[in-house]
């Protein structure tokens, strides 16, 4: 190749790769930054319960709202505990629960002890509380009444004896009842 031809080609490479580097993509840009900032979180809890000193016979029973000494088969006894109710959150639900059933330990030398347990809830004016709770419960002051049933029992010949003879002159002892204000999906 003549040295002409080699110059011509040298510069039209030179040409071709200035070309090149003058069509590179380019375009114009800009950030900012967001200021950040404090949030709050919310909060849950039940205060610590004030329960009545005693037992007393429950609605429905002979001698309703007394106090207990001895009870017998077919005795409802309860008591009363109440408690405040924290619950801020823009969109917090909760549910207050207690379970169905609780630990009435046989007495010592019985077998066929048998009681069962409820508990509902009622706000200061006596009307059922609402067991879905929200920020706007937030203060309220609930009562739980936990009502205990010494129901009658079986004939003493049966598969199963309950409450049977060997009840008689014995303590039982209620294990606690956890009532819970647990968080759920809103």
């Amino acid at each position: 190749m003549r040295k002409e031809t080699k110059g011509a080609f040298a510069a039209g490479t030179a040409a071709v790769l200035l070309l090149g580097g003058a069509g590179s993509l380019a375009y114009w840009t800009d950030a900012e930054d967001i200021e950040g900032g404090s949030v709050n979180t919310g909060s849950l809890a039940l205060g610590t319960s004030t329960c009545g000193a005693v037992w007393v016979y429950a609605d429905g029973n002979a001698g309703a709202g007394t106090t207990v000494t001895t009870i017998v088969p077919g005795d409802a006894v309860s008591k009363e505990c109440t408690f405040s109710i924290t619950a801020t959150g823009d969109n917090l639900t909760a549910e207050l629960t207690s379970p169905t059933t609780t630990v009435i330990p046989d007495p010592a030398g019985t077998t066929s002890f048998d009681a069962t347990v409820a508990v509902s809830y009622e706000d200061a004016l006596g009307a059922a509380f609402p067991t879905t709770i929200t920020e706007s419960n937030d203060g309220d002051v609930v009562t739980a009444t936990i009502t205990v049933t010494f129901p009658f029992g079986t004939d003493e010949d049966a598969e199963t004896v309950i409450n049977g003879n060997d009840t008689q002159g014995v303590t039982a002892t209620l294990d606690g009842i956890n009532v819970t204000l647990t968080q759920t999906e809103s």
